[in-house]
């Protein structure tokens, strides 16, 4: 089921203009606030698309990824959810080493998809309308968690290291001098699962949370067409876990992933010379949305 594409991607077409970017708040169980933006069309709309970022702290407003792959989706109301202790104006530079306490304090990837999840209810708007999720590196588990607790018309995971747990996939791209490291501070994160004391730039909260979670498996018991991107030239989440992920869908005879390998790009899809190509695959991914429903299965 392995897949390497090679195509030459149309540039993005002249986009209406957006109507307005609300800034919404919504309570938590625990006294805290979600903070979330929606970004509606001027005109008719498609659908609900649901844009994940990566790691750090920043706020999604800043986030130019996210901002060429909503560009590709002009006729879709645009939803953006911030992280835990992260307002939307947050003043936040570098988005990992000046992210606030309160960040540190609550920030898991399991808290993410609960905050998604009740957006979404929030969303009476949107009750009605296909659902995508797209999330890029962190944001890929995010969304593919996310797919297996909501019923997307479509799901993309871009530069997100699927197929293997995430910390087999950090140790894979450490070298064997650094592996006593790491293991060192996973082991201590696991021994304290809610704390604040940072490895590597994150909580012992955010590590227990994620360290033995799997995108894969969370998909296969969506039956969400997935889409994955992935740079073979990609250092942070290398591209045998991606491939582990196609591997894992055929065994199990499932038909609803599509996967995308470009050979020469990287974590960021730009080429060795820097270009980044993201806005021509952002806008491959619309047309491959756009197509759902009208290709063969199995």
């Amino acid at each position: 089921m392995r897949l390497l594409i090679a195509v030459t991607l149309a540039a993005l077409a002249a986009t209406p203009a957006l109507a307005r970017t609300e800034h919404r708040q919504l309570p938590r169980p625990d006294g805290s606030t979600i903070a979330y933006s929606v970004d509606t069309p001027s005109g008719p709309i498609d659908g609900v698309l649901v844009l994940a970022q990566g790691s750090g702290c920043q706020p999604t407003a800043g986030n130019a990824n996210l901002k060429a792959v909503r560009q590709a989706f002009p006729h879709h109301l645009a939803v953006m959810v911030e992280k835990y202790g992260i307002a939307s104006d947050a003043a936040i530079a570098d988005g990992f080493t000046d992210c606030p306490p309160a960040f540190h304090a609550g920030h898991t990837v399991k808290q993410r998809v609960a905050d998604y999840v009740a957006v979404l209810a929030n969303l009476r708007s949107a009750a009605d309308l296909p659902l995508v999720l797209f999330g890029g590196s962190e944001g890929g588990l995010a969304v593919a968690m996310l797919a297996e607790e909501t019923r997307p018309a479509a799901t993309i995971l871009l530069s997100s290291a699927t197929g293997i747990p995430f910390a087999e996939m950090v140790l894979s791209t450490v070298p064997a001098e650094g592996h006593a490291t790491v293991e060192a501070g996973f082991a201590a994160a696991r021994a304290d699962p809610q704390g604040t004391a940072l490895f590597a730039g994150s909580s012992h909260r955010f590590w227990a949370d994620i360290l033995d979670r799997i995108p894969a498996d969370y998909m296969l018991n969506s039956g969400s067409p997935f889409l994955i991107i992935q740079g073979g030239l990609d250092t942070s989440s290398p591209v045998a876990a991606a491939r582990a992920t196609a591997d894992r869908f055929a065994a199990a005879g499932k038909c609803n992933l599509t996967y995308w390998e470009f050979p020469a790009l990287d974590h960021g899809m730009r080429s060795p010379d820097g270009t980044s190509h993201l806005d021509d695959i952002a806008s491959a991914i619309a047309g491959w949305v756009a197509g759902i429903g009208t290709t063969a299965g199995c």
